[in-house]
């Protein structure tokens, strides 16, 4: 969370990617560092048991939300297709 902090404040957008169950955590951690808009993408928990191949897989399923969260241009329809994905933060929702 510090590093996308810091990338923002420095202009580069930036996207945190969590397991679901911590959203409340990097949610917090975002407000204590004064950043509570930051773009997170949350993902199925838990990961640490996946195999590489499945890890791989995991990953590249939430490029298109990562991507999505940094241009700001999924349609509500696009974020509610997968169930699996969830997203928070400035623009991700379309509330700028």
């Amino acid at each position: 969370m510090c590093d996308l902090v810091h990338l923002e404040r420095r202009g580069v957008p930036a996207v945190g990617i969590a397991t679901a169950p911590f959203a409340d955590e990097a949610i917090e951690q975002a407000r204590l560092l004064a950043m509570p808009a930051c773009r997170m993408v949350y993902i199925a928990h838990p990961v640490q048991l996946l195999t590489a191949a499945e890890l791989s897989a995991r990953a590249h399923a939430v490029v298109p939300a990562v991507v999505g969260a940094l241009t700001e241009a999924v349609s509500r329809a696009e974020m509610q297709a997968d169930p699996g994905v969830e997203r928070h933060g400035a623009g991700v929702h379309g509330d700028g």
